[in-house]
């Protein structure tokens, strides 16, 4: 196993406790699960059940490191899901960067693909605000709270990754809608082969994301303690 693959699947396995950790310890929170979470999503591929799944376990070891702190819990917890959200907007952005590059080069990459690619993004805000309520019914009455009330102002005002899905989609259809084939992928197997490429390429992309942000914070860093 190359060092870089087994430093992926570290970055997986340590999930739970890296999230946790960081609403126990960190002091921008917000920016530190946004970089966990990137990181978990650039593994494998970058289809919609890895990324309910990871936001799942993203929001309850959120809950988990909350509970320690009272009152404190609640901005901590807050701030958490903010990072969620804005890992969130990346995943649509290198989802849109998959299906730029996939109609410039797929042969048989059809409106049907680009259609099916803008509905799996239009499902990533249900998704998100599905995920608060669902981690809620589990937790104790503060995180719950929290939660329930997160996903009730998501619900009423929005959230960052449903207006950024909105702008994305938008976009897609002004660019490629009218120069792509109608004509349907052949066969259940070669649409599910292109769904899968898409899912492989975003990663690809959400990992160049990654490593630019460890990038920035590690030249930041180097710049405070020349200071």
């Amino acid at each position: 196993m190359s060092t870089a693959k087994s430093d992926k699947n570290s970055n997986r396995d340590n999930l739970e406790g890296d999230i946790k950790e960081a609403v126990e310890t960190d002091n921008n929170i917000r920016e530190t699960v946004r970089c966990i979470t990137l990181k978990a999503f650039s593994e494998g591929k970058l289809d919609f059940s890895e990324i309910s799944k990871i936001a799942n376990r993203v929001v309850k070891s959120a809950g988990l490191g909350a509970i320690t702190h009272g009152r404190d819990g609640q901005d901590k917890l807050t701030n958490a899901v903010a990072g969620l959200d804005d890992a969130l907007c990346s995943a649509a952005e290198a989802c849109k960067l998959a299906v730029e590059e996939a109609s410039s080069h797929v042969n048989n990459f059809s409106k049907q693909d680009l259609d099916r690619a803008i509905n799996d993004l239009s499902e990533l805000e249900a998704m998100f605000l599905d995920t608060l309520k669902e981690v809620a019914k589990e937790a104790n009455e503060a995180v719950s709270g929290t939660l329930n009330d997160l996903a009730r102002h998501g619900r009423v005002s929005g959230t960052a990754v449903g207006q950024k899905v909105t702008g994305i989609s938008t976009l897609l259809n002004q660019q490629f809608s009218e120069r792509l084939s109608d004509t349907v992928t052949a066969g259940v197997d070669s649409a599910a082969k292109i769904t899968s490429n898409l899912a492989y390429a975003a990663a690809g992309f959400l990992d160049a994301f990654a490593q630019k942000m460890d990038e920035k914070s590690a030249s930041n860093s180097s710049r405070n303690k020349s200071k």
